[in-house]
């Protein structure tokens, strides 16, 4: 009988020690995530709420009939003059239905992985407006004006996520 009781009692021991080294596991997984997350400079949640919609120093003043963002210089930021470039109003499409910018999105959200951040960026919605990548390198400030489109210059201007 004392076997039996011996046999249960090491299991048990295992059980509860495996299960203790689970939970710290995750707890350790979860605070690095949570560390990683606030490194993030734009902030996940500042761009799914507004620095998506519009470069920076733009205002969103609405959105089109299609659903997209109307974005207005606001501010006569000096931009290039290429070709397509309207250094007055643009329109860029919305995030993804059911998606978000932001990483552990608490509104039930699927959050963008990096790959398909890149391809939002880089797609064109309806094949001859500027993405928003587009817009960045070929539309954006002029070489006088220093400016970035903070959260997404730093997306178009790095390699394709493999």
């Amino acid at each position: 009988m004392s076997v039996v009781v011996n046999i249960l009692a090491a299991i048990g021991l295992i059980f509860i020690i495996s299960t203790l080294i689970y939970y710290i596991y995750k707890y350790i997984k979860n605070r690095v995530t949570k560390r990683y997350i606030a490194m993030q400079n734009p902030p996940g949640s500042y761009m799914q709420s507004s620095g998506i919609k519009c470069p920076d120093y733009w205002v969103n003043v609405g959105i089109d009939t299609n659903g997209n963002y109307i974005c207005k210089n606001s501010f006569n930021i000096a931009t290039t003059t290429a070709t397509g470039c309207n250094a007055d109003t643009i329109t860029f499409p919305p995030v993804t239905t059911g998606k978000t910018w932001d990483y552990n999105n608490p509104n039930g959200l699927t959050s963008l992985s990096d790959s398909e951040k890149y391809s939002f960026l880089t797609t064109k919605k309806y094949g001859n407006e500027n993405t928003r990548c587009d817009w960045i390198n070929k539309c954006g400030p002029n070489t006088q004006t220093q400016g970035i489109w903070s959260g997404v210059n730093e997306i178009c201007n790095a390699p394709p996520p493999s």
